[in-house]
């Protein structure tokens, strides 16, 4: 029974994701660069994970393949590339990013089928306007390509960051709502340009 709880957390956890990308609306209005940053990250991501899994499915290793895909989509997709993307309430998204997050959306979904193929088949119909030729399960599958170690690497360290400032919060019984000053020593090497995410998640004024 907790393995079916899992599941239809998963597949409601697709279905949030879907609702919250398809309430975006669209304007003419310039990229920020916490999103790009996001994109060309969760990029690299997808082209790792994706070599990952097909060597999982090479090797008739299905459960892994599956919980490989699980943890892209939960964790990587849903908790963190959609924060990233996520406009201020009531404000619009860049058009280039939000054909962006609907193509890798989409690949997610090429992901998802062998192993969810009613769910991740219902979604793609929805995703787009498309005729019967245009269905998911004849789709292609998606092309590994390079991944970026230095966007990896540099993703990994600015995630720590944002989860210590946000446990630090949750200690001191901070609000969120609340910008904090943040004091660095920069001794890691990590290109400052990552700074954008960590002022935008963990709400840092300076």
């Amino acid at each position: 029974e907790g393995l079916c709880q899992q599941g239809k957390n998963f597949a409601n956890k697709i279905w949030n994701a879907f609702r919250l990308v398809k309430s975006w609306e669209p304007a003419d209005i310039p990229q920020p660069e916490s999103a790009r940053l996001g994109i060309d990250w969760y990029r690299a991501r997808l082209n790792e994970t994706l070599g990952e899994i097909e060597d999982h499915y090479a090797k008739y290793r299905i459960s892994d393949a599956l919980m490989a895909t699980y943890k892209l989509v939960w964790d990587d997709f849903c908790s963190w590339l959609l924060e990233i993307l996520k406009p201020a309430y009531g404000a619009p998204i860049d058009a280039k990013s939000l054909e962006a997050v609907v193509g890798l959306f989409e690949d997610n979904l090429k992901l998802l089928h062998p192993v969810m193929p009613f769910l991740s088949e219902e979604v793609w119909q929805h995703m787009r306007s498309r005729t019967p030729e245009e269905a998911l399960i004849v789709a292609s599958w998606p092309e590994a390509g390079a991944a970026d170690e230095a966007l990896l690497s540099g993703f990994a360290f600015t995630r720590e960051v944002i989860s210590a400032i946000r446990n630090m919060r949750k200690e001191k019984n901070i609000p969120f709502k609340d910008a904090l000053d943040l004091e660095v020593l920069d001794e890691e090497g990590v290109p400052r340009s990552w700074d954008v995410l960590i002022r935008k998640l963990a709400n840092i004024r300076e």
